[in-house]
């Protein structure tokens, strides 16, 4: 891996004390060597103990994490997600968030391969002793992507075995098409929505992306007064809602809280095998009046455990 800044930067997120972690963040390019050494840069934010803020590497982490490997959306900056980090990495997971499709007329064929490489690459990263990442990277891989980074994903989950689970927000039905890549993919899959998308239309790119999907295990949510945009947390994608008239919806931090209580559990269960955060993911699904919502069967029992 070529490209790693001398020294991470240290980032402190909002009520660390009730979090285990604080956030480490530093930049990377990789190449391909597949593809003709093509550069994939890439955001990295993983997880750091405090006693360890200022420290190259967070050697005191205790065991390793899972990845998440994030697509963004068209337009959007892939460091344009804090809000989203922001709860992902205090909890233990580390995030290899894509810079390599930010331009005005990206190849989503050429996103796809990316994030195929990087979902690939991951566990190198915990290999490599120049890394912050070093002796830190699980083998559990999610996918997890934004808008045209939500489509492309499903094309890079495709016959890929590193693939543990998929999550698409307001997912974007790519050329070629993410609806026929979705239904290829077995892997766990959770698709979030919003009713005030008039970006990407629920009905014509995220519900058909969800009933197409070939998991078994598979969960539509709609925030109710969800906007395309407020996935993330930039401005210029705002903007871009409210001059082609998109009814207006939830803040950013409105939104983000409705993630973070689906996110969470969800990825507990399916990556960390927590069965608790599945039984917390069915009950607040059926009693929560900010989502509606398709499921292809509970995560698990919502039975209380003897």
């Amino acid at each position: 891996m070529k490209g790693l800044t001398s020294a991470a930067i240290i980032v402190i997120c909002a009520n660390v004390t009730a979090q285990p972690y604080i956030i480490g963040h530093t930049s990377a390019m990789m190449r391909d060597t597949q593809r003709g050494h093509r550069e994939i840069t890439v955001e990295i934010y993983y997880p750091v103990r405090s006693e360890y803020i200022g420290s190259y590497k967070d050697d005191g982490c205790a065991g390793k994490f899972p990845v998440i490997c994030f697509a963004h959306g068209y337009q959007h900056p892939g460091n344009g997600y804090g809000n989203l980090t922001g709860f992902l990495v205090p909890e233990g997971y580390i995030i290899l968030s894509l810079t390599t499709a930010e331009g005005i007329l990206p190849s989503h064929r050429n996103y796809a391969a990316d994030i195929r490489f990087l979902a690939e690459a991951a566990a190198g990263l915990g290999n490599d002793s120049l890394s912050p990442l070093y002796g830190m990277v699980d083998t559990i891989c999610c996918l997890m992507g934004h808008s045209m980074g939500g489509g492309a994903m499903f094309h890079a989950a495709v016959n890929n075995s590193v693939i543990d689970a998929v999550i698409a927000l307001t997912p974007f039905d790519t050329r070629p098409s993410a609806i026929g890549a979705a239904a290829a993919v077995t892997a766990p899959t959770l698709v979030i929505s919003g009713t005030n998308d008039c970006i990407t239309p629920a009905d014509k790119h995220h519900l058909p992306i969800y009933e197409g999907s070939a998991a078994q295990d598979k969960t539509y949510i709609q925030i109710i007064g969800g906007t395309h945009c407020s996935m993330g947390e930039s401005i210029k994608c705002i903007k871009a809602e409210r001059l082609v008239g998109c009814e207006p919806g939830l803040t950013t931090a409105e939104q983000t809280a409705v993630l973070a209580r689906y996110i969470m559990p969800w990825l507990d269960f399916f990556v960390k095998g927590d069965m608790d955060q599945g039984r917390v993911f069915n009950m607040t699904l059926t009693s929560d009046e900010a989502v509606t919502w398709l499921q292809s069967r509970p995560l698990v029992s919502t039975i209380p455990a003897p």
